[in-house]
């Protein structure tokens, strides 16, 4: 029997938050914020953007907004997220969440200045604007109330509540619309997913077997085989449910959120209904990944013996499956289309967990991730500089002590390189996703990996100084909107002031006494301090015409005028 001790869960986080709140030098609350937020959006902590958070007065308890703004496709991702460091899920938050989503996309522009909080006024700003560039059907929307509290016991007047969230939001148009809970056993198993280690779990499957009916497809090419038949629903719960619990699902990209997500209702729904016979029809199916499998032709007990068996695609349909058997609700006629690969080389297992993905978000980094290219750069910048170049979400989340802060994450290397090696910092703030596609090339092909370090070191620098920034009430509200939002015009600012924009191969002597020179915070501080006196400037001319800073700086106009400025300076 399986025991889940939410109070252990509770004092896990507790403890990480804890250590958050240390290396951040924040309250428990803020650090509990960060700590939700980098594994909800599978980041570091020291990678969420200062502008992001919005908490703070007037919040309507709101206290996150990201956007990922993805100008090339015409849509975006917004994720909002209300953090509470608490033991529990309250209705009147939920209440008041609601108004703060109407403030966001309901109440007119002009009531916006009742507001006293501008960083979310910029962020309701940002997303209208959004909406009226993409529509509304270009936009997913992504709310998370996140507590260390049991998302399994949610009060009646809490579900009546999110209820009423989800009628309104769930029919204005948006591509997608969700709102979910986050409590102290889904925190775990985000905290858990990226460092537990693969467990191994064999495990026989009985299938739907006609030995006068063709039903199975079995292929073999190299050190690869496949094969492909139809489990009944019941037998893959069983499979599923094997000890350790849940290890089945080690390699699967995204973990389990829960049953009430519009794909898993929709699963529920027809297995556990009288439209069960259809599941076959209805539902992708589930790829699983094994070192071997043997199938047993035995038509009185046909089935598949798999060693080290991995569920890749399809973890919302067992899960969904598993726990509609264990409530005793699935029905006997449910089918699963069941696709097996057995294979010994781990970089085909790896792409096909990533390729057979179509329920979850799977990102052009994730394909990218093992490009002879990003295996060099990590091999080069350990090897040479001392520094954990990370080319896959979270790859040295296990790092401690001074090693932490050695971790190089890959988009915002990328990022800081486009916009100070390259001068394009509108592009890097606001065309994330084309860093693996258009400017994959041109980033990462002739790269010198001194330049990709330098630009993430002087981006780091800015980041904190955005940070500090967004605390400080003593500095003018343009300096301050200009150091949080404007860290890619600074940065690319800095890398000018520092290097004159002698980068390359043809100046790696001076880059790398760059990198020593960096270990003197003096030469960062006194290289910002003038970098945002230029674009504190630049931004003043153009305050009328473009108020919203988020908007200003990720504008190829704001870029351009950077860049001559910076060129008559030469003159």
């Amino acid at each position: 029997m399986e025991v889940d001790n939410i109070k252990i869960r509770q004092t896990w986080i507790e403890e990480e938050t804890e250590v958050v709140a240390k290396d951040l030098k924040v309250s428990d609350d803020e650090a509990f914020l960060y700590l939700s937020i980098s594994n909800l959006l599978e980041c570091s902590v020291d990678d969420i953007a200062p502008e992001d958070i919005v908490d703070g007065g007037h919040d309507k308890q709101i206290d996150f907004i990201h956007i990922e703004d993805d100008t090339s496709n015409g849509n975006a991702e917004i994720t909002i997220a209300q953090c509470k460091n608490s033991n529990g899920f309250g209705s009147t938050t939920v209440v008041q969440m609601k108004n703060g989503l109407d403030w966001i996309f309901e109440v007119p522009k002009k009531q916006l200045s009742e507001l006293k909080n501008q960083d979310f006024v910029n962020k309701i700003i940002e997303i209208r604007e959004l909406r009226q560039a993409y529509g509304a059907g270009n936009l997913n929307v992504s709310v998370y109330h996140i507590t260390n509290g049991d998302k399994t016991q949610l009060s009646d007047e809490y579900l009546s509540e999110e209820k009423k969230i989800k009628q309104k939001y769930e029919n204005l148009g948006f591509r997608e619309f969700k709102f979910s809970q986050i409590g102290a056993h889904e925190l775990v198993e985000l905290l858990n997913y990226h460092t537990k280690s693969k467990r191994k779990i064999n495990v026989d499957i009985p299938i739907i077997y006609d030995v006068n009916r063709p039903s199975l497809i079995n292929f073999s090419q190299g050190d690869t085989k496949s094969y492909v038949c139809t489990v009944s629903g019941k037998e893959l719960a069983i499979a599923a449910s094997s000890e350790p619990r849940d290890a089945i699902f080690d390699l699967n990209v995204r973990p389990y959120y829960g049953s009430r997500g519009k794909v898993n209702k929709e699963i529920w729904d027809t297995c556990t209904s009288d439209q069960s016979a259809r599941f076959w029809f209805l539902n992708n199916g589930v790829t699983m990944v094994c070192d071997s499998f043997d199938f047993n032709s035995d038509p009185d007990l046909p089935c598949v013996k798999l060693t080290n068996a991995q569920i890749v695609n399809g973890c919302q349909t067992t899960v969904t499956l598993r726990e509609a058997y264990e409530k005793q609700l699935l029905q006997e006629d449910t089918k699963v289309l069941l696709k097996i690969y057995a294979t010994d080389n781990p970089n085909l297992v790896e792409r096909i967990t990533l390729t057979t993905n179509n329920q979850n978000k799977i990102t052009d980094r994730d394909l990218r991730a093992n490009d002879p290219v990003q295996r060099d750069i990590e091999q080069l910048m350990l090897d040479k500089y001392g520094y954990f170049y990370e080319r896959k979400n979270k790859q040295y989340s296990n790092l401690r002590g001074p090693d932490k802060k050695k971790v190089v994450n890959s988009p915002k290397a990328a990022q800081a390189y486009l916009a100070i090696v390259k001068f394009k910092p509108a592009n890097a703030r606001g065309y994330l996703s084309a860093i693996w596609s258009d400017h994959y090339l041109e980033i990462f092909e002739k790269t010198s990996v001194a330049d990709l370090l330098a630009s993430f070191k002087i981006h780091q620098y800015c980041h904190s100084r955005a940070l500090e920034a967004r605390r400080n009430s003593d500095i003018s509200g343009v300096e301050r909107d200009c150091s949080v939002y404007g860290i890619f015009q600074i940065a690319r600012t800095m890398g000018f002031i520092l290097t004159e924009d002698k980068w390359g191969h043809g100046n790696l002597e001076s880059i790398e006494k760059l990198l020593q020179d960096m270990e003197s915070e003096k030469l960062l501080m006194d290289s910002y301090d003038q970098a945002l006196k230029i674009v504190v400037n630049l931004r003043e001319k153009d305050s009328k015409e473009y108020k919203v800073p988020a908007m200003y700086f990720k504008n190829g106009i704001s870029q351009r005028k950077l860049n001559a400025e910076l060129k008559s300076t030469t003159n």
